[in-house]
């Protein structure tokens, strides 16, 4: 029951066929009630009648012939308003040309019809009003009174006839309509069959070329849903090998460092064993922090989007870096609005200048000068670039700074590989971008993140 109940494709045009019908059937039922009820509708139909009976009374000389005639009419008219039950009378007079009455229509009695040879009249008969026809025929006069059907009668017999007709033509546009519906949704049931037969873990492409151009968009889309799932899903397995391989060598470290720590008799060796340990659980933590920085990053659901001060923010973390750069000598310039109001994603804004400060501050060098720059450009985009003189990074590994897990074979330092990758990725989720070109003075690195204005 609840599958009959269920809606489809197929019963919806049937209903949508039915209720056509019904429209046109009400449409049809006003043009044609308006114009039964047009009062000129009758005068036509009187008047044709008399002109009818005249044209055949002019041939005739025999007053018995005239009568007969004019009583004949008469009675076919009356038998076909008994017949379809017309609620209305017709009344027939004949006259000779001194005026004597021949015939008069049974339901007139004794009452005479009035009438006027140039025009159609209106005249009252035994209570009742009539629009009466005069016309001449030869040395006949013939008169013809007509009352008004009325008006509900004329709306249930239309209503009645309509629906007959409508009813014998709705089959023969349904079954058309049905079969090329049902015809044509095989395709999407073909589809459908032979993408619920794959695997689980299948996601080829699904090699459907429909015949109809209606579903060519949605064989395309599927199979571009298909592949952006294979990317996401290589994407996935690669991050998750590259996170194994990272994790190995300081797990490793770990390992090796609490077995010294377990034998080692001498307080120096211990000493040592316990600074590398310390430092293989800072990379496993960092590098653990990176990835589910980045598996943030990755997500489709948007963070916590507000309107912040970002000039403040970049200056509140400048502060921080602070003692990292005096430390190594490094001096550390701003260049920004006191004030810049944006709204964006906080905590993506935050990863990215983070990453970006902490390269710089890595692999920049001492004594070197690392600029930030903020501005809101005449386009609406926020402009976030650091800048730094340092070694700056090789030429062969400019195309793959991005990547995860990619460290450049010119430095010197350890790191994850993932604080650039990271920065590209909350950029794209702000709807912005992020380029490399060379720092101050062709020296060193600028990296340039451009994120677009709310909508």
């Amino acid at each position: 029951m609840l599958n009959f109940l269920r809606p489809t494709l197929v019963r919806r045009v049937v209903l949508a066929l039915m209720m056509a019908f019904f429209i046109a059937w009400m449409l049809l039922l006003a043009v044609i009630f308006i114009e039964a009820v047009d009062p000129a509708v009758t005068d036509k139909s009187i008047q044709e009648v008399g002109q009818g009976l005249a044209a055949s009374l002019a041939r005739l000389d025999n007053a018995g012939q005239a009568r007969a005639v004019a009583a004949a009419t008469s009675e076919q008219i009356e038998r076909l308003y008994r017949t379809y039950d017309i609620p209305a009378v017709m009344l027939i007079q004949l006259n000779d040309q001194d005026g004597t009455r021949l015939y008069s229509s049974p339901a007139a009695g004794t009452a005479l019809p009035r009438g006027d040879t140039s025009t159609i009249t209106t005249a009252r008969v035994n209570g009742r009003s009539f629009r009466v026809f005069k016309g001449m025929a030869g040395r006949w006069s013939v008169t013809v009174a007509g009352s008004r059907v009325d008006d509900g009668f004329l709306l249930l017999s239309i209503t009645r006839d309509l629906v007959y007709y409508l009813l014998i033509a709705f089959p023969c546009f349904l079954l058309p309509v049905w079969i090329a519906v049902s015809r044509g949704m095989r395709p999407l049931r073909q589809m459908s069959k032979r993408i619920a037969a794959r695997g689980a873990d299948d996601m080829s492409p699904t090699g459907v070329d429909p015949i109809y151009a209606e579903l060519t968009p949605l064989a395309g889309a599927l199979d571009r849903l298909l592949a952006q799932l294979r990317e996401k899903v290589a994407r996935e397995h690669g991050f998750v090998q590259d996170a194994a391989h990272e994790l190995r060598t300081p797990m490793a470290v770990i390992s090796a460092q609490a077995h010294v720590l377990a034998i080692e008799p001498e307080l120096e060796g211990r000493r040592e064993a316990q600074r590398h340990l310390d430092q293989a659980i800072g990379r496993a933590s960092h590098l653990i922090a990176q990835q589910l920085a980045l598996a943030r990053m990755d997500g489709t659901r948007m963070g916590d989007t507000g309107t912040i001060d970002v000039a403040r923010l970049v200056r509140d973390e400048l502060a921080r870096a602070a003692p990292t750069a005096i430390e190594n000598g490094i001096e550390l310039g701003l260049e920004a609005p006191e004030r810049l109001p944006f709204t964006l994603e906080v905590d993506a804004f935050q990863s990215i200048l983070n990453n970006l400060l902490d390269n710089a501050l890595r692999y920049a060098g001492a004594g070197a000068n690392i600029a930030l720059e903020l501005v809101q450009q005449d386009d609406g985009y926020l402009m976030l670039a650091v800048a730094d003189d340092g070694p700056g990074i090789a030429q062969a590994d400019l195309a793959h700074v991005f990547e995860r897990f990619y460290r450049a074979r010119s430095q010197d330092k350890t790191g994850s590989g993932l604080g650039l990758a990271i920065v590209r990725q909350a950029a794209l989720r702000m709807n912005g971008t992020v380029t490399l070109a060379p720092g101050p003075g062709g020296r060193g690195c600028r990296f340039v993140v451009r994120i677009a204005a709310p909508r």
